[in-house]
């Protein structure tokens, strides 16, 4: 069997895992599916687009290279630098998300709702895996082959389960489904659905790499990537009108949505609680392998591709396993001080969506630079040799990519939607957000600023 079709199933279930972020979404499930559903399908023009980077410039450092490519050092730093603060925040949210599913796994659903569970296994697991990552991603990798389908059979069991149930054992559905129902309704909640789908899908530059992994990636790409938004979009489709069909949408969580959903179908079936526990394992193992694979590669980025003097020589000292190892315990001090203040949040679930919200406004400012820099390098090197691309046709290319970027800087505006029931609460949220966008942008700023006056570099 060839690379290629290792490349397709890579990309595929690449794909199939953000679903577990995407079926936990709380506003909206049911007039938002469809609305997320044709937003994914436009969004997955972004593989291509990174797939024709990687093949043009195949070298370590992602997006710092192609941005660094078009806009040179300075804007390449920056994308570096907003991706690692978007992923510490990243990290918190997972986290919950992960304590949640543990305390499941151990038949003790109540400790998801407990701060002090949540505090301490968040820290523990972090520390943990932060000191793992930096003895290679042998380690990692175990658990992500283990607990692959974790993040997949949930989604899948749940949707076969509600339809199973309403179908054939006429179980009565908790929502009322008609044309006024499923239509999607332009309001601040349905804004917020929207930039929460885009995170969901936020990472998908790292599909990119599988173009060299095929035979005829011109012909094999596009494929995959058609499977992908084909089989990610139904999942996610059916398992939030699943979701809904089990349980009231007033009742439905964002942190523990399909594990409640499951474990209310399972007892309704009469299935014991060692089904939720498995359940709640796999997605578990599929985690802590996401977890450890991710600490490094970030730091990896800003700590190992930028210039030589923009950090401390210690922070970007590599170990035997390339691995800037300081630079990952100052990134585990950093989560853990992130999380420690989340603590003054009066619940769990609060905790969450203030986490994913947050992470979703800082995580697509590195798009915004990712398509720019596309459409800077597709006009000024037409001629470039690109082993695969979009279209060989250099205006559709940029046309395709203007659309996308336009998407992105909507969703970012559509990450600081006013969701809060008061307009005090509505603009104390605002400036959080806003601000907190402010001081991360000035801060890589401020850093590049102080390293071109230290060494006096020019591009």
């Amino acid at each position: 069997m060839g690379f290629g079709i290792h490349g397709r199933i890579g990309i595929v279930r690449y794909s199939l895992d953000s679903q577990i972020d995407c079926i936990q979404l709380r506003v909206g499930l049911r007039r938002h599916s469809v609305m997320g559903a044709v937003l994914f399908y436009f969004l997955c023009s972004v593989r291509p687009i990174c797939a024709e980077l990687a093949s043009t410039y195949p070298r370590d450092g992602g997006l710092f290279e192609w941005v660094k490519e078009a806009y040179g050092e300075k804007f390449g730093f920056l994308v570096s630098w907003l991706n690692w603060t978007s992923k510490i925040f990243w990290y918190t949210s997972f986290l919950t998300f992960l304590t949640i599913n543990v305390s499941f796994a151990i038949n003790m659903p109540e400790l998801s709702e407990n701060k002090t569970f949540v505090l301490i296994m968040s820290l523990a697991v972090f520390w943990i895996l932060s000191f793992i990552s930096t003895k290679g991603m042998t380690f990692g990798k175990i658990f992500t082959n283990l607990g692959a389908l974790g993040s997949t059979v949930p989604a899948v069991l749940l949707i076969l389960m509600a339809f199973g149930a309403a179908i054939f054992f006429d179980r009565p559905s908790a929502s009322v489904y008609t044309v006024e129902t499923m239509t999607p309704v332009l309001n601040w909640d349905s804004l917020g659905a929207i930039s929460s789908v885009m995170f969901a899908f936020a990472g998908s530059e790292l599909t990119a790499n599988f173009v060299t992994e095929m035979e005829n990636p011109k012909r094999d790409f596009p494929r995959a990537i058609f499977i992908a938004a084909a089989v990610v979009a139904g999942i996610y489709m059916l398992g939030s009108v699943a979701i809904t069909m089990i349980m009231p949408t007033d009742q439905i969580t964002a942190s523990q949505g399909i594990l409640v959903s499951l474990a209310a179908i399972s007892a309704w079936f009469g299935i014991g609680s060692w089904f939720i526990q498995l359940v709640a394992l796999g997605i578990t193992f599929s985690m802590v392998g996401a977890i450890i694979l991710y600490i490094a590669s970030p730091v990896k980025m800003l700590f190992g591709s930028v210039k030589n003097g923009i950090f401390p020589e210690s922070m970007t000292r590599t170990n035997s396993r390339n691995i800037p190892e300081r630079a990952v315990y100052l990134q585990a001090i950093l989560v853990t001080v992130i999380i420690l203040a989340f603590q003054f949040i009066p619940s769990v679930d609060a905790i969450y969506n203030v986490l994913v919200t947050m992470t979703a406004l800082t995580a697509l400012f590195p798009y915004v630079l990712l398509f720019m820099s596309y459409i800077k390098l597709r006009k000024t090197r037409p001629d470039e040799e690109r082993p695969y691309e979009i279209s060989k046709n250099t205006g559709t290319a940029v046309s395709v990519a203007t659309l996308v970027l336009i998407v992105t800087v909507i969703g970012i505006i559509c990450s600081a939607a006013p969701v809060m029931p008061t307009w005090e609460d509505n603009l104390i949220y605002e400036a959080e957000m806003i601000f907190g966008a402010v001081v991360v942008i000035g801060a890589g700023l401020g850093l590049w600023s102080r390293f071109v006056k230290k060494t006096g570099f020019k591009e």
